[in-house]
């Protein structure tokens, strides 16, 4: 039946997109079914399911694999952002028994739904959407986080079935300035990280956000803070008046009692008034900044776009500042481990630090998940090693783990070496004298390992100016490693990263600082555009000089025929003497023609007459006879008086006029 109705048999199979553990031995699974939504609840007993009860999927699961869908089980309730209907034009957010409103561009426009946790009374959902504030403007994708109270009940009457609590907020991911540049369409999510950033403590949620398909390819990093979020649902809220009307913010005094978005103990009890409010107005007017205040990480490039993203949190380092690390999956296969050198000291700046570009996959496959799960505490070793987690990656045809770090590489002899990483998992021990990974024995005492996230440099290392100098540039996070002269090709072995999956091992990819020498001085480079500039100043005069003298004429070549006798040059000499004279207006004779009349062709006796030289103007006779040299005759005028003296004519029957004046 999928076939029919016109999909594709790779789509027509069953994709599992929802997964949930409800309780212990018990595992929840949706499935697209050949685009007949189903779910089942299995119950595990060691290495056997059986299966406890089955349902339909409609609302909890999207009926297309590549629809973008999110859910999440909180309280024994699977709360989902999906589809509702086989065209997918029916968006829903969804928890049994109650949905957003179906149809309705003010509640959803065409989402693309990306994360989704909840948090306290709330659950939130991010996603992606057409504007509807934006429309009288043109179209526009923006970012949105949502949330619903989870112990609405919802309306009374024919609204018992919808959402009391659903509010929705635009989430600003920009380059600050005058004229900000926006990263408007949001690709995913993290978990929700709490930690100290700064002075202060603070829960976080990051995400990646990507210009539009049809726009300069850019992608960013950037993290929201849940009390800023909280905040904008407490502010003003956003309504057009008119259809043709700007959206502007709602009057706070016209925002009925009780609060429309708010949670309360019974929603069924809430007055119309409230209802009907908070049916039309779902859209905040404030926007949710930044936490940093710009992204932590921007890259444009036409290679690739960020995709997925995965944060280990609050990460210690010798010395006792913690840091988030943020792994980062592009649509090219590319792994980008950072991290906010700043965010230990203050939560206004960021200091991006590229700490590595991982090529972990053969091809070029986008990259559709990212998730960390740890496998040892920190202070247990495990064979000898500290490895105490894994990054899952997660393909459209791989599934693969590989470690968080590389600090035990034997390409890291140095300290410089090891500190230039600026990787909050590495660290020099000096007892040892090797780069050893976080969850070593007394990591967290700074007189023992020596490492520095923020610069790259300590001074106990020998050569630590070296290694700073050398990682200014991936500090700045502007490096795109594929545009690397010094970078080999993907089937070549790479100096930095090394991956060979004949002999590949869970150790993953080999890590060694990059660095970057300079060849050349500033005033090199001053002195050798200088000079350039000069030599190419004389070779253009030079050769201008020799071209000029080469191609030089005189005046009198440039005229043009100046040995023919034309009458035009004649009759502009006569006209420039003539209008020299100072006189009254002159009485101009006009000109008159006379029609020619063809003559018989001459005699063949006299083969002169075909000589080109009697094509040429000759004297005027006074004799009004036939003239055998002249091609043509014309007729004796009827005019006989003394004017007639000051008539000519040319060869072709034109009487030429003189001026008289009187």
């Amino acid at each position: 039946m999928c076939i029919v109705k016109g999909k594709d048999e790779d789509l027509c199979q069953n994709y599992i997109r929802v997964l949930a553990i409800p309780a212990q031995g018990s595992l929840l699974s949706c499935g697209t079914n050949a685009f007949r939504p189903l779910c089942r609840t299995y119950s595990i007993n060691g290495n056997n399911y059986t299966v406890e009860t089955e349902k339909p999927g409609q609302a909890m699961c999207p009926y297309d694999p590549t629809h973008n869908s999110t859910a999440v089980f909180v309280d024994n309730e699977l709360y989902s952002g999906t589809v509702a209907d086989f065209s997918g034009l029916d968006p829903i957010i969804y928890r049994e028994h109650l949905q957003t409103e179906q149809y309705d561009s003010l509640s959803l426009n065409a989402p693309n739904f990306v994360g989704s946790f909840t948090q306290g009374d709330f659950v939130y959902f991010f996603f992606r959407e057409t504007a509807v504030e934006f429309i009288n403007c043109g179209k526009a994708i923006f970012s949105r986080v949502a949330r619903v109270c989870k112990w609405d009940k919802g309306g009374p009457n024919r609204l018992k079935n919808r959402w009391t609590s659903y509010l929705k907020s635009r989430l600003n991911c920009s380059m600050p300035g005058d004229f900000p540049f926006y990263f408007d369409e949001i690709q995913s999510t993290s978990n929700l990280v709490e930690g100290r950033y700064g002075h202060a403590n603070s829960k976080l949620i990051y995400g990646v956000f990507s210009t539009a398909p049809n726009a300069i390819a850019g992608s960013a990093i950037c993290a929201f803070s849940l009390q800023e979020i909280s905040d904008t649902f407490e502010g003003n809220f956003k309504e057009q008046s008119g259809l043709n009307s700007n959206w502007l913010p709602v009057n706070p005094l016209n925002v009925p009692d009780p609060r429309p978005g708010s949670c309360h103990n019974d929603s069924r009890t809430l007055p119309d008034l409230t209802l009907n409010f908070k049916k039309t107005h779902s859209l905040m007017d404030e926007t949710v900044p930044a936490f940093f205040g710009s992204p932590i990480l921007t890259r444009v490039s036409t290679m690739y776009r960020f995709t997925a993203i995965a944060v280990d949190p609050q990460i210690k380092t010798p010395g006792g500042k913690t840091y988030d690390v943020i792994f980062v999956g592009t649509d090219h296969g590319k792994i980008l481990k950072t991290v906010n050198a700043e965010s230990a000291d203050s939560n206004k700046k960021v200091t991006s630090v590229v700490i590595e570009e991982i090529d972990a996959l053969q091809t070029n496959e986008p990259i559709r998940t990212l998730e960390i799960v740890r496998t040892t505490q920190y202070d247990t070793p495990k064979d000898g090693s500290y490895d105490d987690g894994k990054l899952i990656i997660v393909t459209d045809t791989t599934v693969l783990a590989i470690k968080l770090h590389r600090c035990s590489s034997e390409k890291i002899t140095s300290c410089s070496e090891c500190v230039a990483l600026q990787d909050p998992y590495c660290a020099w021990d000096k007892i040892v004298g090797k780069c050893r990974s976080h969850g070593a024995p007394r990591w967290s005492e700074e007189n023992v390992f020596y490492q520095s996230v923020a610069t790259g440099d300590h001074a106990a290392c020998p050569s630590g100016k070296m290694a700073k100098d050398a990682n200014v540039v991936e500090r700045q996070g502007y490096r795109d490693l594929e545009y690397d002269p010094q970078r080999p090709f993907r089937d070549q072995p790479a100096d930095k990263i090394q991956f060979n999956s004949e002999n590949y091992n869970d150790k993953g990819p080999q890590i060694t600082p990059d660095l970057i020498n300079a060849q050349y001085t500033v005033e090199t480079l001053v002195m050798a555009v200088l000079a350039g500039a000069i030599f190419a100043l004389l070779v253009g005069f030079i050769t201008g000089y020799f071209c000029g003298r080469r191609c030089h004429k005189d005046e009198d070549d440039n005229l043009p025929y100046p040995d023919t006798e034309y009458e035009y040059f004649e009759q502009r000499q006569n006209v420039n003497r003539i209008q020299a004279e100072p006189k009254l207006l002159p009485q101009v004779e006009e000109v008159t023609y006379a029609e020619p009349v063809l003559l018989p062709q001459p005699s063949s006796q006299n083969k002169m007459q075909h000589s080109p030289k009697n094509t040429l103007r000759k004297p005027m006779g006074h004799h009004h006879g036939v003239n055998s040299e002249t091609l043509f005759q014309f007729q004796p005028d009827n005019y006989n008086n003394a004017r007639d003296n000051y008539r000519g004519r040319d060869n072709f029957g034109t009487l030429r006029s003189h001026q008289v004046y009187l």
